[in-house]
């Protein structure tokens, strides 16, 4: 009976397997991260701007920062900053989301007086 010598290093081909098994997970994980980012902001900036032109629609940008803190807290979004401006004659009015990384703008038109 021949014996067969396998040479090798157990620990090592374990530790090397577990991280080929690891990175799509880690890859996911980013993935997931940024694909809800993107889904808060988008969402925030719509609802924000149409609560605030409901409120007050002659004035929206009186209400615009209670909005977006209103719908992030309901996205639980630690880190967001919005930025909020109108057009030359205020017919259009625009808002700007981020979250992390993911920006969201939504532009609505003011009602004519």
């Amino acid at each position: 009976m021949k014996r067969s010598f396998d040479s090798g290093s157990s620990p090592l081909e374990l530790v090397a397997l577990t991280a080929l098994l690891l990175l799509p997970i880690g890859l996911g994980t980013s993935v997931y991260l940024q694909i809800s980012n993107e889904l808060a902001a988008e969402s925030i900036a719509r609802h924000a701007l149409r609560l605030a032109m409901l409120e007050n629609p002659e004035r929206p940008s009186e209400n615009i920062a209670d909005a977006v803190r209103l719908f992030a807290s309901n996205w639980q979004v630690p880190e967001i900053s919005h930025r909020y401006w109108c057009s030359l004659s205020c017919s259009l009015v625009t808002l700007e989301v981020s979250v992390g990384n993911a920006r969201a703008i939504q532009t609505m038109g003011l009602p004519r007086t």
